[in-house]
């Protein structure tokens, strides 16, 4: 199910899902000194969430976090492509930083440089992902760790890392790109769904969680034990959870923590099956980077807040 809500952006411009209009998100005058960083940007979704902010008028400074540093460059160099061929009268800096979600002394060296060019960081995009093919041979049990270190351990760890900048930011915003297949309802359990969806749920807690659904997974006692059959899955449900503590947790400090699902899209991670463009599932996390009277501790899918 999904609210029937509209929502607009802060330049008070209604965001369209359609690629057939051009999104037309700037503003008078020049971009507000506003800094944001997209993990996992250099294709997919995370590339067209990087473009779009590029291009909303919002932001002076445009960061792309991804493994791979000449892909990482060739997007940098296509999105200041795409600026220039639409005519933009204010063009904001991108560039490319190194990182590899899941390696915490790489998150420290990441915040460590945000810090040093810009002081603050005004919105992070956590949309780095990983998910095993349906094809891969690798038993479930040897997916589990690797899933879990980086769509739900190392995001936390990367987003923890950079909170004391995010502090400093200007209407500062997180959104977490997790997934519907993380739908609460996957937990066979409902001692478990109770557990997730708890709303006196720490964070410690909910890595515990984690940790007993490995434990679970590696001995083969996951279903018996009430938890679901998909690695991937669990990783985002942790992931859309901790996104629900941490918008609890930072609601003093004026961050809003919102998680989103860009849909089935037309990816290398869906191996191109999926009928969505990209570009039209990035909106669904530009849209709590950049709405005005954002909520928090929610979870947008299809344009709208949906329940999880």
């Amino acid at each position: 199910k999904t609210h029937t809500q509209t929502y607009t952006n802060t330049n008070n411009k209604m965001l369209t899902s359609s690629t057939a209009t051009a999104l037309a998100f700037a503003g008078a005058g020049q971009a507000p000194q506003r800094v944001a960083a997209i993990t996992g940007s250099n294709k997919g979704v995370g590339f067209f969430i990087a473009v779009h902010l590029a291009t909303s008028g919002l932001f002076s400074s445009i960061i792309l976090g991804c493994r791979d540093t000449t892909r990482g460059q060739c997007a940098v160099a296509d999105i200041r492509a795409r600026i220039a061929a639409d005519g933009k009268a204010e063009v904001p800096e991108i560039h490319f930083l190194p990182l590899t979600v899941g390696d915490a002394e790489n998150h420290k060296i990441f915040a460590r440089e945000i810090d040093k060019r810009y002081g603050k960081l005004d919105v992070l995009v956590n949309n780095a992902g990983f998910a095993f093919k349906g094809t891969d041979p690798t038993p479930f049990a040897q997916q589990c760790k690797p899933t879990l270190n980086i769509n739900f351990r190392g995001t936390v760890d990367f987003t923890q890392t950079l909170l004391p900048l995010l502090r400093k930011g200007h209407d500062p915003r997180i959104v977490n790109v997790a997934s519907m297949a993380g739908r609460l309802a996957q937990l066979r359990s409902n001692d478990l769904q109770s557990k997730f969806s708890s709303p006196s749920l720490t964070m410690a807690e909910l890595h515990n969680l984690v940790d007993d659904f490995e434990t679970a997974a590696l001995d083969g006692t996951h279903a018996q034990k009430g938890w679901g059959s998909s690695n991937y899955g669990l990783s985002k449900l942790a992931l859309i959870a901790a996104t629900k503590i941490m918008a609890r947790e930072e609601a003093a400090n004026g961050i809003k923590v919102n998680s989103c699902c860009p849909g089935y899209c037309d990816t290398d991670m869906t191996s191109h099956k999926g009928p969505r463009p990209p570009s039209d599932g990035a909106l669904n996390a530009v849209l709590p980077a950049t709405m005005k009277n954002c909520p928090t501790g929610e979870f947008f899918q299809n344009m709208n807040v949906s329940e999880w």
